[in-house]
């Protein structure tokens, strides 16, 4: 190549290099202000968890705020760069002038942005309490698989309204809120003439934790009892296929007495991993923004918000209520509003503009306010009420930018709680340090559900005279220890490789890739599993592979598989009729709790080790074909095998 196409070849380069360094600052820099404006109060646990968890339906008013506060802008300056430096290709001095300026101001424009974002998040204040590690969660977590529960002889019905962003705060300051008008004078007398957990002695609410100040975060805090933390590191949420699947939470509960389960809210369930969570943990009927479609409730293309207004919602709702309540079993039907979400709320047709004038978010929350008030009297119209507790919870404190911006600086916000129709009493309900996680046994007990020890996950029965962990450590302290690393979420974010016996889609047993031995004693444990499809039941080994003839499975019966095509002939027994006696059984990893390889909230659906690169010789037979596996080292460094993720055929 000769010198001059060299030269040609490199100043083409330059000017794409100057172009896209310039568009590509002039992106970050209105990105990184569009994000810390629309979320004013962001953390790095919930953006962390949001660039994990699937985008999929996110609101339209979100995007296009991002199309034209970001996208517009940047493609416009790229345009005018690409314009220049074509007009510019003959004035050599210009075009390198002009290109460095690009390169220097995309240069200058990153680094600000970058720098802007990292001190606002304190990224480095967060990165530096991720890698120090809090053992607070394994201290105190309560399984509620491992915890006596016990149902009353006739199963309440449990309506559960998640409040979008909804707070005590918005209440007057008479009664127990942070201004001069109360802007939830409906939300306030309910609370008021029910149960009302408070953190004051007038009305109150729970206070918000690290992991629980978003929708998602909210849901899952009230619902398993824990705070919802994902590492940096962990796998992305949008690829997963269930939701911790490890974990016990209210849905499984009730599941497992008997209840059928809804959730109804006028957005994409998909949003966040809403749905995946609650299909994961109690097998719900999700009822969203496309099922109201699927239902021709609402038009094909049908948009407003973030999918369809709360006045539909209510009044789906009702219909929905009417219909369940007529089937034999008990049901938990929750819900989720959507009008108070930031930034400013959405107005309907019966918000009170005269009123509020500019006060665009004080009037949807007094509407929204009102509109829950109204759907309570219709609940307490119908049959089924006298058999049916009610709870009405704020999922977060609000994420508006400037509403709650000029309370008192000492006055403590909290999200809104009120529990009516109770069979049960609470002993303390006023001046309770407590959070959101508390809910979960809350809920149960509530139900008139009988709790051993009064706690689930890190929840207490608020109900009971038991402190909470905020009431025992302390609310900082308890805060300061959740936002530290835990090797309790490591182990339930980690990777999981789902394995499926024969043809077809059938359940799924997960198998973490790390070698998660902790010491060089000897464990036992029965490396099988037992698979399902609907029709035919198959039992694998460790390596993936089904087996058969008789098998001893971690219940302590015995199984009789085909030998030729391995699906279930016969179990469970209790002997084996090829063995003259009953061996003694085998440890079983549901029954491994108390060894030192495994921790308390370890469940049968997730076996603690993966075989991967371990040797015949480093198992031993027993007698009822469980086997023995010495430790190999809790690193590989350590370990004298390769161990490699499973590779299953």
């Amino acid at each position: 190549m000769s010198r001059k196409k060299v030269q040609h070849v490199g100043k083409i380069l330059f000017s794409i290099l100057s172009v896209l360094l310039g568009f590509l600052g002039i992106l970050l820099f209105t990105s990184s202000r569009w994000m810390l404006a629309t979320w004013a109060h962001l953390d790095m646990e919930e953006l962390v968890y949001h660039l994990k968890a699937p985008l999929e339906g996110t609101s339209k008013d979100v995007l296009w705020s991002y199309v034209w506060s970001c996208g517009m802008i940047s493609f416009a300056v790229l345009a005018i760069l690409i314009a220049l430096f074509i007009i510019l290709r003959h004035r050599k001095k210009v075009e390198i002038i002009l290109g460095c300026i690009c390169i220097a101001l995309g240069i200058a424009l990153s680094s600000y942005s970058l720098y802007n974002v990292w001190t606002t998040l304190d990224i480095d204040t967060y990165l530096h309490i991720q890698n120090s590690y809090s053992t607070l969660i394994e201290d105190n977590y309560v399984n509620p698989s491992q915890t006596t529960i016990t149902f009353p002889e006739k199963k309440r019905n449990l309506i559960y309204i998640y409040l979008e962003s909804m707070e005590s705060t918005y209440s007057d300051k008479k009664d127990g809120g942070a201004y001069d008008h109360n802007f939830i004078p409906a939300l306030t007398n309910l609370a008021l003439d029910n149960i009302n957990f408070s953190n004051s002695d007038k009305l109150g609410g729970a206070y918000p934790t690290t992991g629980t100040t978003w929708t998602m975060g909210g849901l899952f805090a009230q619902t398993s009892g824990l705070p919802l933390k994902l590492s940096i590191q962990g796998n992305e949420m949008a690829y997963q296929d269930s939701f911790f699947p490890q974990l016990s939470t209210l849905g499984d509960v009730l599941n497992e007495a008997g209840y059928k389960q809804y959730f109804m809210m006028g957005s994409d369930a998909a949003f966040g991993g809403r749905k995946n969570y609650f299909t994961s943990h109690g097998d719900y009927e999700i009822d969203d923004y496309y099922w109201a479609i699927s239902e021709g409730l609402i038009p094909e293309g049908y948009y407003q918000w973030w999918g369809y207004e709360d006045a539909k919602l209510f009044e789906y709702a009702k219909d929905k209520l009417t219909e369940i309540s007529k089937n034999d079993e008990p049901f938990n039907f929750s819900m989720l509003t959507v009008a108070t979400h930031f930034e400013d709320g959405y107005k309907c047709d019966e918000c009170d503009e005269k009123q509020y004038g500019d006060d665009h978010y004080g009037m949807v929350i007094d509407c929204s306010s009102s509109r829950v008030s109204e759907f309570i009297d219709w609940i307490k119209e119908q049959p089924f009420y006298e058999n049916t507790t009610i709870i009405l919870s704020g999922d977060h404190l609000t994420m508006d930018s400037d509403f709650c911006e000029n309370i008192d600086e000492d006055y403590q916000r909290s999200t809104y709680n009120a529990i009516l129709n109770s069979p049960i009493l609470p002993v303390h309900e006023k001046n309770r340090i407590f959070t959101t996680m508390d809910m979960f046994p809350t809920t149960l007990a509530s139900l008139g559900v009988v709790i051993d020890g009064d706690r689930l996950g890190l929840g207490t029965n608020l109900f009971s005279d038991k402190p909470t962990l905020a009431e025992e450590l302390g609310f900082d302290e308890l805060n300061r220890q959740l936002s530290m690393g835990s090797r309790f979420f490591d182990e339930l974010d980690a990777d999981l490789t789902p394995v499926w016996v024969g043809d077809g889609e059938y359940q799924k047993f997960y198998i973490k890739e790390e070698d998660r031995f902790a010491n060089n004693e000897w464990v036992t444990y029965n490396p099988h599993q037992l698979w399902a499809d609907g029709k035919q039941s198959y039992f694998i080994d460790k390596d993936g592979h089904a087996v058969s003839g008789w098998q001893k499975l971690e219940d302590g019966k015995w199984y009789h598989f085909s030998e030729s095509d391995y699906h279930l002939i016969e179990g469970p027994c209790d002997t084996n009729p090829e063995l003259e006696e009953e061996t003694p059984d085998s440890t079983s990893v549901s029954d491994i709790s108390s060894a030192s390889s495994f921790t308390e909230n370890d469940l049968d659906s997730t076996v603690e080790s993966s075989s991967s690169g371990i040797d015949e010789d480093d198992f031993s037979e027993n007698e009822d074909n469980s086997k023995t596996i010495r430790h190999l080292g809790s690193s590989a460094e350590d370990d004298p095998h390769d161990l490699s993720p499973i590779d299953y055929q």
